[in-house]
């Protein structure tokens, strides 16, 4: 069975503290025959960017906070209250922050919660951070197939585009939709799956059968 991704599951599956993370990484690793396009392709290589200038920032500013910090950390959860209220300058959002957190703290800390411990193992973790970042998105990019329609490919679709914005469909939406549907063309019942259940109820209460794609469905 075919299927076709959005830029969310894309994203998901690379970065291990997004919220569609563990929902986007057991289906990607449970199925072979997955497509994504050109411009889903950019979308992800862009949002992947941004999310880890974002990280890094936040794990030097975390690492900074460590090295002067003099008071133990008795529990996780001082841990985290301490840092997510000293980091709210980053623009990460909070549950990247505390999945990094957690992350962090359940596989390099346990129970020792002693400053000075605890800053030499962050260091460490910032070291080897990035690297497993870049090691899960040579592995997805290995994972999926590229439909290559290129990045103007809704021209040829456009009034199914237009229909699709008519719906309340966002226009960036409506492109990589008119990609799945391009690949359906060439693979029957073809299915696309996104974590974009706001998009997806805007689809489904329409007749899609002017698509080449056997179905809408959520990744969770």
């Amino acid at each position: 069975m075919p299927f076709f991704i959005d830029t969310n599951m894309a994203v998901g599956y690379t970065v291990i503290h997004d919220k569609w993370h563990e929902a986007s990484n057991k289906f990607i690793n449970s199925n072979s025959n997955i497509f994504w396009s050109n411009l889903v392709q950019d979308e992800y290589t862009a949002k992947l960017d941004d999310i880890l200038d974002d990280i890094n920032i936040f794990l030097k500013i975390t690492l900074n906070i460590l090295k002067s910090n003099e008071k133990d950390f008795s529990s996780y959860y001082i841990f985290e209250k301490d840092i997510l209220k000293r980091t709210k300058i980053c623009n990460l959002d909070d549950i990247k922050k505390r999945k990094i957190l957690e992350y962090f703290w359940s596989n390099c800390v346990g129970h020792e919660g002693i400053s000075e411990i605890i800053y030499l193992k962050f260091r460490n973790f910032n070291r080897n951070f990035k690297k497993m970042y870049l090691k899960r998105d040579k592995d997805l990019n290995n994972h999926l197939i590229l439909h290559n329609c290129g990045l103007d490919n809704y021209l040829k679709y456009l009034d199914y585009a237009k229909q699709l914005y008519e719906w309340g469909v966002h226009s960036p939406d409506c492109k990589i939709i008119a990609d799945a549907h391009d690949c359906g063309l060439k693979h029957g019942d073809l299915i696309f799956i996104t974590a974009d259940a706001e998009m997806l109820e805007k689809i489904v209460c329409h007749d899609t059968s002017f698509l080449e794609i056997m179905e809408f469905q959520s990744c969770t």
